[in-house]
């Protein structure tokens, strides 16, 4: 074969290599995230879950997010620490320790999808969701004075009606969203992604 003849054999051949890297998404979170079935919602992506039925903020300090560096990443985060966001002081230490935590996730760009309003086994007052709402409005303004890249998702008022009580119709129990519930947050997250 010709020399000539083999050099554009080869740029086609590198033209037409796929790379899965261009498809992979990390999806971090606690059990909402956990329950979530990103492959049939995101058959487009290949999604990497690291997620844990009662995970918090601070527990990302174990976890092994090197995968999730550099590439398109979404964190849904913070319900399990709700207990927190009564208090003025705790609520500050909770915001200070999720900015330390998602900077080092170093992903990009990282989508941060708003914590959700709950009614947990319908046992639970309107009041917390109202420091869920204000935790979400407080995180959003946060994420501007932060080093990296990431995209506020509000999605706590699809999830909410008359403000601060959960819609009971995308849940299965007041916390984890149902096929409805999930539908809806793969739409809002396919609209970052796209």
């Amino acid at each position: 074969m010709k020399k000539w003849l083999f050099f554009p054999w080869i740029l086609f051949l590198w033209a037409c290599d796929y790379d899965d890297d261009d498809t992979r998404v990390c999806f971090i979170g606690d059990s909402i995230t956990y329950q979530w079935d990103l492959e049939y919602f995101f058959p487009q992506y290949m999604p990497l879950k690291h997620a844990k039925n009662g995970a918090r903020i601070q527990d990302l300090d174990d976890w092994d997010l090197r995968e999730c560096r550099g590439i398109p990443s979404v964190i849904l985060m913070g319900t399990n620490n709700s207990s927190e966001f009564f208090d003025e002081e705790r609520r500050n230490a909770f915001l200070q320790k999720f900015y330390t935590r998602i900077e080092k996730i170093q992903a990009d760009p990282l989508i941060v999808v708003s914590i959700l309003p709950r009614n947990f086994q319908h046992q639970q007052s309107s009041r917390v969701n109202e420091v869920i709402r204000n935790v979400n409005n407080r995180v959003e303004k946060g994420l501007d004075s932060l080093n990296g890249r990431f995209e506020y998702l509000d999605v706590y008022p699809l999830f909410a009606q008359d403000e601060y009580e959960a819609r009971m119709d995308l849940f299965k129990d007041g916390l984890h969203p149902n096929i409805a519930g999930q539908e809806i947050l793969a739409s809002e997250v396919l609209k970052v992604l796209r």
